[in-house]
């Protein structure tokens, strides 16, 4: 599943792939965007990937193999418009709305986009993990031949993603992730619930599953009127240790969620060296969703 790039590494070799011939070190950082120390760790680890010309460098055929590969894999089977006709005939039978877990679905249209941008980036080949996904998003990377887990609460979605050859587990989020899953993943996505209790403890199981380095992918919107909501998801992620490397405003469209502008923001970020678990507690009976439980300590 994993790829045998990670991005840094991608991003070097790709460059000297480019550059058609050796280039020197600080030459290969422009191009790469990357540091010397990154250049120096490739160079330590996988120096058969790699070729001299003096004091330059430039790419040897393995590593060029490498890179034609990883890029061909990120090529999606299928155009956005041709996605969204697929998806609306595999949804047709979908489980409805549970507005008790706080489902809202997104349009198709977004669906697809996500699940194009997902492995533009190259996640499903690093390991993916979906944290809930009454959205589907895994089956539109399915469709594309993508690899991907889900992990939701709601037997309905599970059954439904199972059948269609999605490898789904049903668990509840109050509950740690089952060790199978845990550090296993070089990529999480999630939807998590409005509230911000719902949000950290979603952000608390992205943690368990990420391996060191991955990324958090995580939708979320607010309205303009109330600001102060997403800055306080923003502050849960800081607390969490995660950087975010992009925002994108508006990247999902949602029947429904009008209170939000029917929108959300996709926030891609950096598992840091700090990252660790928020507090959350919760009483016996409290409801993860629309009750607004369990509390975040103070």
């Amino acid at each position: 599943m994993d790829s045998a790039l990670d991005e840094g590494e991608l991003r070097v070799l790709g460059a000297l792939v480019d550059a058609g011939g050796p280039l020197a070190r600080s030459a290969l950082v422009r191009a790469a965007g990357e540091p010397h120390s990154v250049i120096a760790a490739l160079e330590r680890a996988h120096p058969e990937w790699l070729a001299r010309a003096g004091e330059k460098l430039e790419v040897s055929a393995l590593g060029r193999a490498l890179v034609e590969g990883e890029r061909a894999a990120r090529v999606p089977s299928r155009s956005l418009e041709a996605l969204v006709e697929l998806l609306r005939e595999r949804t047709r039978a979908r489980p409805g709305v549970k507005r008790e877990l706080d489902q809202v679905h997104l349009t198709l249209p977004s669906v697809a986009r996500r699940a194009l941008r997902l492995l533009a980036e190259g996640e499903p080949r690093r390991g993916l993990l979906l944290l809930g996904d009454d959205d589907l998003t895994s089956l539109a990377l399915a469709l594309l031949g993508a690899p991907v887990e889900v992990v939701d609460v709601d037997p309905e979605i599970v059954s439904f993603l199972q059948a269609a050859g999605v490898t789904a587990h049903e668990h509840d989020l109050r509950a740690p992730l089952p060790p199978t899953l845990r550090g296993r993943f070089g990529a999480v996505f999630s939807d998590p619930p409005y509230a911000p209790e719902g949000f950290a403890l979603f952000g608390n199981r992205a943690l368990e599953a990420l391996r060191v380095g991955g990324r958090y992918w995580v939708a979320f919107g607010w309205s303009r009127r109330a600001s102060e909501r997403g800055l306080a998801k923003q502050r849960i992620l800081t607390e969490l240790g995660l950087v975010a490397e992009e925002v994108v405003p508006d990247f999902g469209v949602y029947d429904g969620a009008e209170t939000l502008g029917a929108r959300s923001a996709l926030w891609i970020c950096r598992r840091t060296p700090q990252a660790k678990p928020v507090s959350i507690s919760s009483a016996p009976g409290d409801e993860l969703y629309t009750r607004r439980r369990p509390r975040r300590r103070r």
